[in-house]
Order: structure tokens, then C-alpha cells, then sequence
């Protein structure tokens, strides 16, 4: 009799629990939002650039509604990364920032307009005053996410591959786009200036339209291969420390510093190849820099300070910008991805060595 009456109860709950997962679903549905709802494209040029939005005119571009349990925290959490298809192609939708950012980012718009609650920030955009000037105060004080030292004067060096890859576009609408990507979330710029097809380790950008990025869908992040076998693993460790070689010395004219490497914010593609996926926070130095800005101890390869414990990790924006060369790459990798203190303090010898 007893077990006859939890057989009931568990087909009841069971019911039940079928019940609220098809209303959760219907719900998502209903208030999921549409690539339309995503874009606001009535901002532009306070936007991200329109490269993409006759594909999204077209109906190209999806967004993808239970592919991935990410999308939905990441739509809870305000944090704006949701997944789709571009035709047939895996990709990856950024608003670059959180709703909060985007909202307070309009009102700076407006309030540097005096425009108040009449604001369109379309064209309260154009009140801005010079915005070539904005871009350079921003990236000389780490105002977003990009760091350009010792000096901005080469920022057009810096940028020159954004000014080829949308030179169709008319210049003061280019200058608008990327100060607001400046404003919010530099990721678009760099993924510009270090192209994938380049062969940077990097996810491939696909193009924007309004406040929305697209880029290719590069993989399950590294936080999934924890238990990966140790042959796959130490391979990892090789293009880790291949990807620091060559954001500190690959591009001809600058380095390329990343601040926040971490497992979840570099994926693996279907080729076995490591991308990182989160180029928000970043320090570039002008390697080229004019003799006069250059400080004392430019010449004298940066060494970072080390620590005797797994994960610690600190580093001093000031210290990397006052020499043409820095192991912080190498650092960053070795003390927050590989394991034991012991591997991290032979690789920065090896480089102290090298005098990189």
C-alpha cells in the first residue's frame, strides 16, 4: 500500500516537474529576444559598425533559442553573449558589455548633449565634440578596457587595419563606431587589428551591426578539458606559450598584453587549435614610441614579480609601459593556467635568460 501511494506521488511530481519545464520554455520563448530586439540599430553611429546588417536584413542571422544553457545565465546576468547562426556558420552574438553599461553609456551621450529626456542618441552623438581626441584620452588613461602606452601618438598605426577593413565607411560615422567600441568594450577593434586569418590566436570577427558583434563560434572553452589526457594537456601548455610569444612580439610595431587570461575566456576549435575569446582587457605598447617619450628604463626587458603559490597573480600597468618588452604574457599564462609554482619560475628563467 505504501509503495503503491509513492508510485503515485513520484508520477504526480513527476507531472509537475514536466509541467514547469514546458512553461519555463514557453516563457523563454515569449521574452527570448529577437536579433531585431538585440541590434538597436537606431543608435548608430553610436554604434558598433553595420557590416552585417544586410545579412541581418536578409534573415541570415539567428539566434539560437536552446542551444546553449550559457545563453540563457549569460540573458539573466545581463551579460549579453548568446549564440546563433550566420547561414550555416556556428557564431557568437557580443553586445560587449553589460545592459547597464550600454544604458549609462546613452546617458553620457545625452548629458554631454544637454539634450535630457528629448535625447536621440543617434544624434546627440554628433555633440560629442572631437571624437579622435576622446579615443586618445581614453587609451592613454585606461578609461575602458584598452591601455596604449607610453605614448598615443602612433594610435593611428594601431588602428590603421580598422580604417582598411571599413574604409567604405564615411570617416566621421568610423570615428563614432570606434569610440563607442573605446566606450564599452575595445574586443572588436583588436580582433581588427590581430585578424584570425592572420593567423592570431584569436576568435575570427565577422562584422557588426548596431550594438551587436558577431564572431565565429570558436569552441568549448578550456575549463572542459580539466581531465583532458596529459598528452592533449601539455599540448595546450605549447600553444599557450606560443599565443604569449606572439602577442608580445609578433606584430611589427606593438605588444600585446593581456590582463584577464583565464580558462574561461579561451576555447578550443574543432582543429585542436587554442582561441582566446575575451580581448576586453588589454595593454599595448608602442614598441616605436618617439625617443622622447620613451622612459628610462625602456631598453631593460620588464621581468614580473613571482609568487610562491599556485594562482596568485599581480602585475603593475605602469611597470609593463615603461619597458619596450615585458614577460608578462608568459607570466600570466604560467601562474594562472599551468600547474605548480615550479613550472611558471622555470619558464620566466628561461625568458630572463633569453632577455626577452
Amino acid at each position: 500500500m505504501v509503495g503503491l501511494q509513492w508510485k503515485r506521488r513520484a508520477r504526480v511530481m513527476l507531472t509537475l516537474l514536466s509541467a514547469s519545464v514546458c512553461l519555463v520554455m514557453l516563457i523563454f520563448c515569449i521574452w527570448w529576444p529577437s536579433v531585431t530586439d538585440l541590434i538597436e540599430v537606431e543608435k548608430c553611429p553610436a554604434c558598433y559598425g553595420v557590416s552585417l546588417c544586410p545579412a541581418i536584413t536578409r534573415g541570415l542571422l539567428t539566434v539560437d533559442t536552446f542551444g546553449s544553457v550559457a545563453g540563457f545565465v549569460n540573458i539573466l546576468g545581463s551579460k549579453n553573449v548568446l549564440f546563433g547562426m550566420l547561414g550555416n556558420q556556428k557564431v557568437v552574438l557580443k553586445k560587449l558589455g553589460h545592459a547597464k553599461e550600454l544604458v549609462n553609456l546613452d546617458s553620457i551621450i545625452c548629458e554631454e548633449a544637454n539634450l535630457g529626456s528629448s535625447c536621440h542618441v543617434n544624434e546627440a552623438i554628433w555633440q560629442q565634440g572631437d571624437l579622435i581626441h576622446s579615443i586618445r584620452q581614453h587609451v592613454a588613461n585606461q578609461g575602458g578596457g584598452l591601455l596604449l602606452c607610453p605614448t598615443v601618438v602612433n594610435m593611428d598605426h594601431l588602428l590603421s587595419n580598422v580604417f582598411y577593413k571599413n574604409k567604405d565607411i564615411g570617416v566621421k560615422v568610423l570615428h563614432a563606431n570606434i569610440w563607442t567600441s573605446i566606450m564599452i568594450n575595445p574586443e572588436p577593434l583588436l580582433l581588427q587589428v590581430l585578424p584570425e586569418q592572420d593567423g592570431w590566436p584569436v576568435a575570427k570577427y565577422l562584422g557588426a551591426c548596431g550594438r551587436v558583434v558577431v564572431e565565429e563560434y570558436a569552441g568549448e572553452m578550456l575549463t572542459s578539458y580539466h581531465n583532458a589526457p596529459w598528452l592533449q594537456r601539455a599540448n595546450f601548455a605549447y600553444q599557450l606559450l606560443i599565443a604569449a610569444h606572439n602577442f608580445t612580439d609578433s606584430h611589427p610595431l606593438f605588444g600585446f598584453y593581456l590582463t584577464d587570461i583565464s580558462a574561461d575566456n579561451i576555447a578550443l576549435d574543432s582543429h585542436g587549435r587554442l582561441r582566446f575569446v575575451d580581448l576586453e582587457n588589454v595593454i599595448i605598447v608602442d614598441r616605436n614610441a618617439p625617443v622622447e617619450d620613451r622612459p628610462l628604463s625602456w631598453n631593460v626587458p620588464h621581468v614580473s614579480e613571482t609568487y610562491d603559490c599556485d594562482g596568485c597573480f599581480a602585475f603593475s600597468a605602469q611597470a609593463i609601459c615603461s619597458h619596450s618588452r615585458s614577460d608578462h604574457n608568459f607570466y600570466a599564462v604560467c601562474q594562472l593556467l599551468m600547474t605548480g609554482t615550479t613550472v611558471c619560475r622555470m619558464v620566466l628563467r628561461c625568458l630572463e635568460i633569453s632577455n626577452l
